[in-house]
This record gives structure tokens, sequence and C-alpha cells, in this order.
């Protein structure tokens, strides 16, 4: 709706996956690099975590966006809580294992079975597990284990190796789950934390945005930038709302730039303090 009056191509702050928006040469670009060699690497499994709206989800999917172009399946879900059973039978259905799966145990048991008696039909595959900070619960851990320990003869390389490459990601309270398990931490080849941005990146993040959608990079005054960070403490889903209210603030108001006073306002019609923004920390 306000596209045209910024001169924007198109929205440049929807919470969306759109790779022209990857905000690159920061922890993001790092992560993907890193988890993307574990899966093409054949290693075992990770961990990603970080606060809400950091940009995990973002991670996961540009990392198998990468795997998946050196032909390596990707399965991508959101973990359930207490949903261990319904998780499985979809990734069995993703691999077309066929078996029983009427129970957890017998749909482990089809894992089991399939890459022990049918290795030509399967191929090593990225899991990637979002939300996986809800497995810490119910011991849905153990579902995770249990995929990590199967593994295929690669007849090419002449030896053994992973059916799954498993990327697990969510809050710091997964990290905290993982390690009070000695054997499946010991799996975790790499754990990447994602921290919000700092006052100077959020500024470039955003301005990087705006360049994308083809706007003017001064838009944002240089005080409503430092309100910006003040009130989003750099994590990017809010960074995203503030911007997108505030640009249609703007815009209702034929104004020239963002003053921190749009901002201001944008941040009480979305309900977004900074003491709010503390108590999240």
């Amino acid at each position: 709706m306000y596209a045209e009056y910024w001169n924007l191509k198109d929205n440049p702050f929807l919470n969306s996956t759109d790779a022209r928006y990857l905000f690159t040469g920061d922890q993001h670009e790092e992560a993907i690099a890193r988890f993307a060699f574990l899966a093409e690497s054949g290693r075992q499994a990770g961990i990603l975590t970080g606060p809400y709206g950091v940009g995990k989800s973002t991670v996961l999917r540009h990392a198998a966006q990468h795997v998946e172009k050196s032909r390596i399946p990707v399965i991508r879900l959101d973990a359930i809580p207490g949903g261990q059973l319904p998780m499985a039978r979809h990734i069995l259905a993703r691999m077309k294992i066929e078996g029983p799966s009427s129970t957890l145990p017998e749909a482990l048991m089809s894992f089991a079975n399939a890459a022990e008696s049918q290795p030509g039909n399967l191929t090593r595959t990225l899991l990637c597990i979002d939300e996986a900070h809800y497995l810490a619960a119910d011991e849905g851990l153990y579902l995770v284990h249990y995929l990590s320990n199967l593994r295929l003869f690669n007849k090419s390389a002449g030896r053994d190796e992973p059916l799954f490459t498993i990327i697990l990601a969510g809050t710091p309270e997964l990290l905290q789950a993982v390690r009070s398990d000695p054997s499946l931490n010991q799996r975790m080849q790499i754990v990447f934390s994602l921290a919000p941005l700092s006052e100077a990146q959020t500024s470039a993040y955003i301005q990087e945005h705006m360049r994308t959608a083809g706007g003017d990079l001064w838009v944002f005054e240089q005080e409503a930038l430092s309100a910006l960070f003040l009130l989003s403490g750099g994590i990017p889903r809010k960074i995203n709302l503030l911007c997108d209210t505030a640009l249609m603030l703007g815009f209702a108001a034929k104004a020239n730039h963002i003053n921190a006073a749009i901002i201001n306002q944008a941040a009480a019609d979305i309900g977004l303090s900074t003491d709010q923004n503390q108590n999240e920390v």
C-alpha cells in the first residue's frame, strides 16, 4: 500500500525468507555456510540457537536451499509438542519408507528395517527441525537420538555414513536440554548461537533492505534508527514489524522521512515497549 509513496519496488520488511533480503556479511551468513558444510560433508548433527525472532528459520531455509543444489534431499519440519509420532510418520512418508507406524516404536523400527534391508533405496538426507526446543519435553529428543544412530553404507566411499544430517533450531533451552544428555550432545558437531544485531548492524540491516527494494537509504532519520534499535533490541522480526508499521504511518501522514516520533507511534500501535524488550532478554 505504501510502496509507491516511498518509491519502493516491493515491501522491504516482510518477515519472509526471500534470498534478496538476506543481510549478508553478518552472523547469519556464517551460520548458513557452517550448516551447509555440515550437511554436504556428511556430518551427524548440529544445533542453532537464539531468541525468538533472531532469524533461525531464515538460516535453516537458506542452508537447506544451498544443500539442495548439491542434490542432497532435504526434509524441513517444525517440532510439535508431544508430537514425536506424527513427526516420525511425516519423515517416513517423505522418504517413501513403508512399514508399520501406528506407534512410535513401530515407526522407529520401520526406519531401522529400511536402513538395514533396503539401503539402496535410501539416500543420506538433511533433516531440519525448527522449534526444536519443544522436543526437550516428554523425551522428545529421543526421536533425534534414534535417527542420528541410523547409518547407510556408501559404496563409492567404502564406508558407513549417517542416514541423516540433523540440524536442530530452537531457543537456548534447547541447548541446555541437549547438553544434559551426554550421548546426544556428543553427536552435535556444530553449535551456533545467533545473537541480536548491534545498533550499527540494525541500521545497516534497515538500509540494506531499503536499498534492495529500490528505496532511499535515508528515509529513516538517524534518530529513528536509534529508536528502532532501542525498541527492537536488534531482533530482526521486531525490526521488520516496526519498520513496516512506521512506513505505513509515514505514508498516512504524508511525511518526507521517518523520524523518531513515527517510530514511537509504530511501537505504541503494535504494543512494543523497551520494558517488554528487556523482559525478553
